[in-house]
């Protein structure tokens, strides 16, 4: 999450009142999970304001052993408690995403020239719920919510491009222009029979698909 002015004076409040009232028994605040990969943050950031290139050895979710990356640091994103680094990744070419907890180890990369960034967070994840950005123009998506249920959407919206189409006496109809990721996917199955996708077809089908493979499980 990039933080901007008014997101940093809700959070030191809210740490204020915590530091205050904990043991008050009159505000009930939820215990924040453990965040891990925390002792890589400053190691980063001074990366990043040096332009150094760093060596990763990284441990991705989906493998079962680490291995070596040289990443050029551009951006630190925190979502759900977790922190990621975006970087150009030297041997893809591409821009990749890292989670600070999979670092195993992390060092300057010596003799690697630093690449300028040409990289805008904004622009990068204008399309994206969460962390996960694929490339080229996404689709969409139209959702529709049971009224009641809609009113939460309605007071804290998904993301910017969130638009509300249609209201009827029982549902209201928004629209996302986001890329269909796991993030996305996982918002709408959260609302249960509440919600459903109306199009594009593609995503309506795998919606099916990801119910109908749930119901297997039971």
């Amino acid at each position: 999450m990039a933080y901007s002015k008014n997101n940093l004076e809700v959070h030191s409040l809210i740490a204020r009142l915590y530091e205050l009232y904990q043991n008050q028994g009159f505000i009930s605040f939820k215990k924040a999970p453990e965040i891990k990969g925390t002792q890589h943050l400053e190691p980063i950031i001074h990366a990043i304001e040096n332009k150094q290139v760093l060596r990763l050895y990284y441990l991705p979710f989906y493998e079962d052993k680490p291995y070596f990356n040289e990443v050029h640091p551009y951006l630190l994103k925190e979502h759900e408690f977790r922190w990621y680094l975006v970087g150009l990744n030297e041997f893809k070419g591409q821009v990749r995403t890292y989670a600070l907890d999979r670092i195993r180890d992390l060092k300057a990369a010596e003799g690697v020239k630093y690449a300028p960034p040409g990289f805008d967070a904004e622009k990068y994840f204008k399309h994206s719920i969460g962390i996960i950005a694929p490339e080229g123009t996404p689709p969409l998506n139209r959702l529709a919510v049971q009224l009641t249920q809609a009113q939460y959407l309605i007071t804290q919206p998904w993301h910017d491009s969130q638009n509300i189409e249609e209201e009827t006496e029982e549902e209201v109809i928004f629209s996302f222009r986001v890329h269909p990721t796991y993030e996305f996917k996982s918002l709408v199955l959260s609302l249960g029979k509440d919600g459903r996708i109306i199009e594009p077809k593609s995503l309506r089908e795998e919606i099916i698909s990801e119910l109908e493979n749930m119901l297997g499980k039971y």
